[in-house]
């Protein structure tokens, strides 16, 4: 029998706003965690499997996370992680940054992140697994707004090293997260929506 491809939510979809994050310009996750990196909105919307329930090699997972964004011109930098990290400002393993977006001055605009992340290798010790993430980062100003919609790459340049077994460092594994960077403050993002799925 040929081998059987579903998509289907890892968790429940954020379908309620949560509160907005204003960074000023300390890089700062989109999602909140708790201390052990499990309990948050990002294990909530964002979750991984790990340990006995640990992906495969080739398992690919899908991403998509947007919302509200309130843009001061001038630059930001978006950074994917794997695991939900321990602080609102640190943890996780990084999987790579976007592009510098040069952002200009709105409010009620947009953002959305997606990409797809992708296991070349597991191993049952702790941060030995490989993994890629690729994907793009799209802002834009409101529908009235004369401001363009921008796009920009996001991902990693080579496979990274991260922890699939539940043994390593807290913040590491169980779920994903985005990190933002803005270069000037009073800009803040209002997540929307929030979800990931299986693509095999």
């Amino acid at each position: 029998m040929s081998r059987q491809y579903f998509h289907q939510l890892l968790g429940d979809s954020l379908i309620n706003p949560v509160s907005a994050v204003s960074p000023g310009t300390t890089p700062t996750f989109l999602l909140s965690n708790g201390s052990t990196g499990l309990t948050g909105q990002s294990a909530k919307f964002l979750p991984l499997p790990y340990g006995q329930n640990a992906p495969s090699p080739g398992q690919v997972f899908h991403i998509c996370v947007g919302g509200l964004f309130t843009s001061v011109a001038g630059t930001f930098i978006f950074n994917v992680y794997h695991g939900s990290g321990t602080s609102s400002t640190a943890g996780g393993t990084a999987l790579g940054a976007s592009q510098t977006i040069t952002g200009l001055a709105y409010t009620g605009g947009f953002f959305r992140i997606e990409g797809d992340l992708i296991y070349t290798s597991i191993s049952e010790l702790a941060t030995s697994s490989k993994c890629w993430f690729n994907g793009t980062v799209i802002t834009g100003g409101p529908a009235a707004n004369t401001n363009a919609c921008q796009v920009y790459t996001l991902g990693t340049t080579s496979t990274v090293s991260v922890d699939t077994t539940g043994a390593g460092s807290a913040g590491t594994y169980g779920a994903m997260n985005i990190l933002v960077t803005p270069g000037t403050t009073a800009s803040s993002f209002t997540p929307e929506y929030a979800y990931i799925y299986g693509m095999n």
